[in-house]
């Protein structure tokens, strides 16, 4: 990749990434502590675009049919009540903003959003490409369909809004995916998007141990300035930006093995970093974006 894939500029800066070196390391301490040795795992960077600072993954990922058959959505007994109350609090977040009606939700994974909207009062349904996530939900009584959006799929113009939760960054060419997207909405819709913020004040503290990198499946790592760019790209007006945070839980190292200690505590250290704000100034690793269509 020589240029970057929203603007066309072919400037970039190194922002993180882990070296050969860094890897081997990696691999000899795992070794060293008697865990398994990590498949996949080599060396990666992600630069950013000089121009509209969305940033990408080097080398980036392999694009392949993982999703299709890939259970992530499932979610343990003690994450559900968390994912449920975050569900609630986004669809809240939509009905404040002035979205009404029929809601599409493009990747709906568990489907958490989707039911959530609908006991908001939205007419909500769902596309997910995964067929156990979509075998889930249908056993739910959900209204969802099998697949990857694009042109044709549904009928254009028949939403009022469209959300798309941590999608992006899956898909190597997000402008065409919103265009897809933009066909769907209704005059006046609205596109709603969350996605991870890579300038937030927790990447930058973590660099490469910031979870949320993922370069085995994350194409593209956005900024606020670039979101804005990207969607303005396909004609839509902003209307409303917010920075939050991603989910981050105490969790308790005196119960784990000592092996497992440094990395808890690192894990710790992000959690009081979100709780308190701290950062000069601090600011979120998760962005929600609003945008109009006129």
């Amino acid at each position: 990749m020589t240029k970057c894939a929203i603007c066309g500029n072919d400037r970039f800066r190194r922002v993180t990434g882990r070296g050969h070196w860094q890897v081997r390391a990696y691999q000899l301490a795992r070794r060293t502590l008697g865990l398994p040795k990590l498949t996949g795992c080599g060396p990666w960077q992600v630069r950013a675009c000089l121009a509209c600072t969305n940033a990408f993954t080097f080398p980036p990922p392999v694009a392949d049919h993982q999703y299709e058959d890939n259970a992530f959505f499932e979610l343990a007994s003690a994450e559900l009540s968390r994912w449920r109350l975050g569900a609630a609090e986004f669809v809240s977040w939509l009905t404040r903003a002035g979205c009404h009606g029929s809601l599409l939700d493009v990747g709906f994974g568990s489907a958490l959003v989707i039911e959530a909207a609908l006991g908001a009062g939205f007419q909500a349904q769902g596309i997910e490409p995964s067929h156990p996530a979509v075998l889930s939900a249908r056993k739910r009584g959900l209204n969802v369909k099998e697949g990857y959006l694009q042109e044709g799929c549904l009928p254009e113009g028949s939403f009022d809004t469209v959300v798309m939760s941590h999608v992006l960054e899956h898909v190597a060419d997000p402008h065409n995916l919103l265009i897809s997207a933009v066909h769907l909405l209704a005059d006046g819709g609205h596109l709603c998007l969350s996605q991870t913020n890579y300038l937030g004040t927790l990447p930058r503290l973590l660099g490469a141990q910031w979870y949320a990198w993922d370069p085995a499946e994350h194409f593209i790592h956005f900024s606020l300035p670039g979101l804005n760019h990207l969607i303005q790209s396909v004609g839509l007006r902003i209307k409303k930006a917010e920075t939050t945070s991603l989910f981050w839980d105490w969790v308790d190292f005196t119960k784990l093995p000592v092996r497992q200690w440094p990395r808890t505590l690192l894990h710790d250290l992000a959690v009081l970093v979100n709780k308190t704000r701290f950062g000069f100034p601090f600011q979120g690793d998760n962005l929600i974006v609003l945008a109009q269509k006129a």
